[in-house]
């Protein structure tokens, strides 16, 4: 009987195991589902001092992009892992921006990381970045950026000195066009990184290439106290354009505003995005803003429409301009990274990055010429300045010319 009852008892055992092998048989074959992992992303950007608008709009462009991203499913390679945005408060120094990524980057862990603006900022952020093999990713515009041999920074902007170039070369040419001549320039802005790089290469070989007369050279670190001797000097040389670099508000509506005042009707080629914020019209007018031009690294380009409508019914902005532009760019670029590394690692998603070639899709189709890749300098090749100019009261794009959304109007004469 003993015998007869431990046999039994095995048979049932052995029923009970199979029927559990055959309930359990349709989750085993059926293919994994991947769990979702959500990938977080640092944010350094001046949100309080000088530069705190320019920062503002960055936030709003890397939500935007967020936003999208996770209406259409998140990270599919990441199981539909959502973007996560940490924003770290660059200020108004190097100091205070390299603490802001300090902070960031010891947290948590941080996939990638976007900023910090000001070429300045962005020096010494990059070193952090660099050293806790972070990829970073920014819209500053100083050479020396991407010349350290650095593996995890990626500069999308065309450098300073290239946009120094064709900005000079678009002035002779609007000015030939209008019968005019260039004979005399001025050159007037802070010593941010950014500014020194576009200055650099006008006053050491381009102007004198073009047998122009640099009749004014005037530098200032921020904040300009009085920009009245400035002008002063502007009224008494009468130079036929001034290249022009306040990079923070304050300081350009303090220049600008004198210039209104002293009566100086020079024509004004900017040095980057701060020129063409909202702010500009309210505070000194679209009468003295209308023809004054600026070189960025990105605008709104014919065929944007939708992504522009997007953004200001989001935000309520009157217009965009590279800040959001670029920020939003470059989360999708992150995002793409993240799909094809199927990870959250940082430096999966560096190799990842450096393999990119993207042609098509959100990311491309923001950034002139519409194509993402680096070099191994970490520089996005192909990288096209975009020429600027307020026309009335708003910034249109009007070079390169097939993307333009407004012809380039000339403001001549003294």
């Amino acid at each position: 009987m003993k015998a007869a009852g431990t046999s039994r008892g095995r048979g049932v055992r052995a029923l009970a195991i199979a029927t559990a092998v055959l309930v359990a048989a349709p989750a085993l074959l059926a293919p994994a589902v991947a769990r979702a992992e959500d990938l977080k992303i640092a944010l350094v950007a001046p949100l309080s001092g000088r530069w705190a608008r320019q920062g503002q709009l960055k936030k709003m462009g890397a939500e935007m992009a967020i936003a999208e991203i996770e209406a259409q499913g998140g990270i599919k390679a990441l199981g539909g892992g959502k973007i996560i945005l940490r924003e770290a408060d660059a200020g108004d120094s190097v100091e205070k921006a390299v603490s802001a990524i300090q902070r960031a980057l010891s947290r948590e862990k941080i996939s990638a990381g976007i900023g910090a603006w000001l070429s300045s900022f962005t020096l010494g952020v990059t070193e952090v970045s660099e050293r806790l093999q972070v990829p970073w990713f920014t819209l500053s515009y100083a050479d020396n950026i991407t010349e350290r041999g650095f593996k995890y920074t990626f500069q999308s902007s065309p450098v300073s000195s290239v946009q120094a170039e064709q900005a000079l070369d678009l002035v002779l040419d609007l000015a030939r066009r209008n019968g005019q001549t260039i004979k005399k320039a001025a050159i007037v802005g802070d010593n941010t990184a950014a500014t020194v790089f576009f200055f650099k290469p006008l006053r050491e070989k381009l102007l004198k290439a073009k047998g122009i007369e640099l009749v004014v050279d005037e530098i200032w670190t921020p904040p300009l106290a009085d920009a009245t001797a400035i002008v002063q000097k502007l009224r008494s040389t009468q130079p036929d354009i001034m290249f022009y670099g306040a990079t923070n508000f304050p300081d350009s509506i303090q220049v600008l505003q004198k210039i209104k005042e002293f009566g100086v009707k020079t024509p004004i080629q900017g040095v980057g995005a701060w020129l063409v914020t909202p702010e500009y019209v309210k505070t000194v007018g679209k009468e003295l803003l209308d023809n004054i031009m600026t070189v960025t690294a990105s605008h709104p380009l014919k065929g944007q429409e939708d992504l522009v409508k997007r953004f200001t019914q989001r935000t309520g902005e009157p217009f965009m301009t590279q800040d959001p532009l670029m920020t939003y760019a470059h989360v999708w670029i992150i995002k793409e990274a993240a799909e094809l590394a199927k990870s959250t690692d940082p430096k999966a998603i560096r190799d990842a990055v450096a393999k990119l070639d993207l042609k098509s899709g959100p990311a491309a189709g923001a950034l002139a010429p519409g194509r993402i890749r680096y070099d191994e300098r970490g520089r996005r090749i192909g990288a096209t300045p975009i020429i600027v100019q307020w026309q009335n009261g708003e910034p249109f794009t009007v070079v390169p010319a097939e993307l333009a959304t407004r012809k380039p109007v000339w403001r001549g004469g003294k």
